[in-house]
């Protein structure tokens, strides 16, 4: 018997749900009837524009988001712009070459980690943007280079603690 209730209830799980919307308005005049430029369109036309547009009420988050957006597009918000594209690669190199640097500068040589570190996050993003980007390139290697001289220099210290080096105290 459980058998036959399981597989009534699988099979009743299994039928297409049909949706229970009303279709949208039929098309109005102030929709996009090919205007100059979309973006400026958009930023002007109010919320109730936007709600026949869209054929429904907008629930609070949505008009947020379109508040949010014509905003943006009134500070001149462009989608199609990739801001600061060689200004990561710039800022990546600058990153890695204070990182080295400071590495053998006493008393400021622990500030190398964490330029050491904006170096390769910096350098990585840049090159995932633009991969033939040679200062992202040039910064990733200098941030590795660091990041090995560190290691060989914490290998160093802990060899010589461990060796029983006494230092003449003993």
């Amino acid at each position: 018997m459980k058998k036959y209730l399981v597989f009534i209830v699988i099979s009743f799980l299994c039928f297409r749900a049909e949706s229970a919307t009303t279709p949208s308005a039929a098309y109005s005049a102030t929709a996009v009837t090919n205007p100059v430029n979309p973006l400026q369109f958009f930023s002007t036309i109010s919320l109730k524009e936007v709600q026949k547009i869209a054929g429904r009420k907008l629930k609070l988050k949505e008009k947020i988001a379109v508040k949010i957006f014509q905003w943006k597009i009134k500070n001149g918000f462009d989608p199609t712009k990739k801001a600061g594209k060689t200004e990561k690669g710039k800022l990546a190199l600058i990153f890695g070459i204070l990182g080295l640097a400071t590495l053998f500068i006493p008393y400021v040589n622990l500030l190398s980690i964490p330029l050491t570190v904006l170096a390769l996050v910096f350098g990585y993003q840049a090159k995932k943007i633009n991969p033939n980007d040679s200062k992202a390139n040039t910064a990733v290697i200098l941030g590795w280079v660091t990041v090995g001289i560190y290691v060989v220099i914490i290998g160093l210290v802990i060899a010589i603690l461990s060796s029983g080096w006494t230092f003449g105290w003993g």
